[in-house]
C-alpha cells in the first residue's frame, strides 16, 4: 500500500468516527429533553389529581372539586349595593383563593400557570399568573354534566 492511500484510509476512519460521535451526541442530547418533558408532564399531571383530591370543610363540602363544581353551577350573584349587577359567588371567590394559595405552595414563583374551569363550554373560572402560549397541559378533568378543568404549566 503507498503511502497515500494509507493517508485516505486514515483521512476516511477519521470522518467516520466524526459522525459516529455526531449520532451519538444527538441522541443523548434528545434522550435529555424527552425526560425532562415527561417529568413536566407528571409534575402536571399529579398537580392536577392533587387539586382534584385535596380535602377541605367549607360550606359542607369536602373536596375542593365539589366546590369547584358548585361555582360552575352558580358563578355569579347579584350585588346587593346599588347600582344593582352579577358579581362572583362567595364560593367562586373562595375555590379562585384556595386554587391561588395552592399553585403559590407547589410552583415556583417564576413558573407560569393556567387554570381553567369550565360548564358545558363556557369558562367561570380562569386563573393565570402570565402569559403561557406553549407549555406542558395536564390530562385534562371531565366530569359528569360536562364540568371541564384544564391545567397548563409553562417555564
Amino acid at each position: 500500500m503507498k503511502k497515500g492511500q494509507a493517508e485516505i484510509f486514515g483521512l476516511i476512519f477519521i470522518v467516520i468516527l466524526l459522525i459516529f460521535a455526531l449520532i451519538f451526541f444527538v441522541r443523548i442530547k434528545q434522550s435529555d429533553d424527552s425526560s425532562v418533558t415527561l417529568r413536566s408532564s407528571f409534575r402536571a399531571n399529579n398537580l392536577m389529581n392533587a387539586i382534584m383530591d385535596v380535602n377541605l370543610d367549607y360550606l359542607d363540602k369536602t373536596s375542593l372539586k365539589e366546590l369547584m363544581k358548585d361555582c360552575l353551577d352558580n358563578p355569579t350573584k347579584l350585588n346587593p349595593n346599588p347600582p344593582p349587577q352579577k358579581i362572583k359567588s362567595d364560593i367562586c371567590v373562595a375555590v379562585e383563593k384556595d386554587l391561588t394559595d395552592i399553585f403559590k405552595a407547589t410552583l415556583s414563583e417564576i413558573e407560569i400557570y393556567q387554570f381553567k374551569g369550565s360548564l358545558d363550554t363556557i369558562t367561570y373560572i380562569e386563573l393565570f399568573n402570565g402569559v403561557c402560549d406553549e407549555g406542558i397541559t395536564a390530562s385534562p378533568v371531565r366530569l359528569p354534566r360536562n364540568y371541564n378543568f384544564e391545567l397548563k404549566l409553562c417555564s
